[in-house]
């Protein structure tokens, strides 16, 4: 092997070891062109797992391999400890509701899956019932229960558990006037779609 061959795997070598620790330091990658984020999973040798953030079915990259590189190389993919929150009120919905939705708070950039985590308040709650008894759905898997203004409940559709679901406190300042508002997060793992509102 000759000298210029030797520095060139020594630089790869060094390189790989870099990556692997801004790959330790931090929890997501980042996709600037896009504003996606992606957390990660985990690194095992040289296969770097990671998934939607919020969850959701794992995908999983050679981190040796010579595309992978050339992106972060090109600050295509960088490696960031925190993932800014992007709050939006959009309008979600369940495929069979035929054009009938809810307003909901969500982190565009936290998703379970690739599937919208709504935090809505109350009478949201109160409409996603009327549109659930409206599209057939009057078991107790399908409609909440109100307990008080700060409780809600649900049957688990597999567990047949009651899950409890308390209040919490937010306050987007774009919305509300930096008043702290009651939501009630209602993902619940379930598939989620979602438009935007438009202005």
């Amino acid at each position: 092997m000759d000298a210029q061959q030797l520095i060139k795997e020594t630089q790869e070598v060094l390189k790989i070891g870099e990556l692997r620790k801004k790959i330790k330091d931090n929890n997501f990658l980042h996709y600037p062109e896009s504003d996606e984020y992606r957390s990660i999973v985990s690194l095992d040798k040289n296969k770097l797992q990671y998934c939607f953030v919020g969850g959701g079915f794992v995908k999983s990259i050679d981190i040796t391999d010579q595309d992978f590189l050339n992106d972060v190389d090109k600050g295509n993919i960088k490696f960031v400890h925190e993932v800014p929150p992007q709050f939006e009120i959009i309008n979600v919905f369940h495929d069979h509701w035929n054009d009938q939705y809810i307003r909901a708070y969500v982190n565009l950039r936290h998703r379970w899956n690739g599937w919208f985590c709504p935090l809505v308040e109350l009478s949201q709650i109160k409409r996603f019932n009327t549109i659930q008894k409206h599209n057939g759905c009057k078991e107790d898997t399908d409609l909440f229960k109100i307990i008080n203004d700060n409780q809600i409940s649900i049957i688990d559709f597999n567990d047949k558990e009651e899950i409890i679901i308390d209040s919490e406190d937010f306050n987007f300042f774009k919305h509300h006037n930096g008043k702290k508002i009651k939501l009630f997060d209602i993902s619940l793992g379930w598939t989620w779609s979602g438009e935007r509102i438009e202005k």
